[in-house]
């Protein structure tokens, strides 16, 4: 019989543990069970197989919600990192598990996420400058620099960006960053009354004066939100897209934002 919390979720902070939810009845769980024993014999330790019969402990189909056999779920962490239901052919079911299992280069960068937040901006900007010599084509890495460069070197990142964007016009993080470059380079200098609140916008948004800068961008945007291709907006955006929803400045101001756009 399985223990739950020692076969699988604690033995899943040591390595991914897959499951497999099967039953003796069950054609396609015989077809797939020694697929799944010749994958974990040649992962060689990389992960950990589970086999768990649910009319032994059937338990385990109402606490994880299965409604289909076989099912697997490949546990990190304690927690479930990925589901995949049915019986693949081997070569579908490694390229699955290949995508899902955490390499050096995964687990180094989820720890260092886990610093980005809480050190300094010159900090980490020189930890993802040194993640990068090691891992040079890790893509999340490289938009979250330039996401911390922009607001320091924005005419150097500039072209990076709009550059990446021709390949790859659809990705959002990218258009932010884009509009972060744009609102810190563009001259403002057509005198209006919009074009002096983004100057003021942009000079508290550099001096980290993140609540005063909101504010004003709102405040350009209820004035004329067409001003520089509805550059506040686009700025506001993506401010609330890396503070991520729960952040303190994103749920003062997301609705006022909102509204000062109809």
């Amino acid at each position: 019989m399985i223990n739950e919390e020692t076969d699988i979720l604690q033995a899943s902070y040591e390595v991914p543990v897959l499951v497999d939810f099967w039953a003796p009845w069950c054609g396609p769980c015989r077809f797939l069970s020694p697929v799944l024993d010749e994958l974990a014999a040649e992962a060689h330790g990389r992960w950990k197989l589970v086999k768990v019969n649910t009319d032994e402990q059937p338990e385990f189909m109402h606490k994880y919600r299965i409604q289909g056999i076989p099912a697997l779920k490949l546990f990190y962490g304690g927690k479930i990192i990925g589901e995949q239901v049915g019986a693949l052919p081997k070569h579908q079911l490694k390229q699955w598990l290949d995508a899902l299992i955490p390499t050096p280069e995964k687990k180094a960068w989820l720890a260092l996420q886990a610093h980005l937040q809480e050190i300094r901006e010159e900090e980490a900007i020189q930890m993802l400058r040194d993640f990068l010599k090691t891992y040079p084509n890790h893509d999340e890495a490289k938009v979250a620099l330039l996401a911390r460069e922009v607001m320091h070197d924005p005419q150097g990142v500039k072209p990076i960006i709009d550059e990446w964007l021709k390949q790859q016009p659809e990705r959002d993080d990218l258009k932010d960053i884009q509009a972060m470059a744009t609102f810190l380079t563009i001259n403002f200098n057509a005198g209006t009354s919009v074009d002096a609140i983004l100057n003021d916008a942009r000079k508290e948004l550099q001096e980290n004066m993140a609540d005063e800068a909101l504010d004003k961008l709102i405040q350009s945007i209820m004035r004329n939100k067409q001003a520089y291709d509805e550059i506040a907006r686009r700025v506001c955006i993506a401010l609330f897209h890396r503070w991520g929803d729960q952040h303190p400045l994103t749920l003062k101001y997301r609705r006022r934002f909102n509204m000062a756009l109809y």
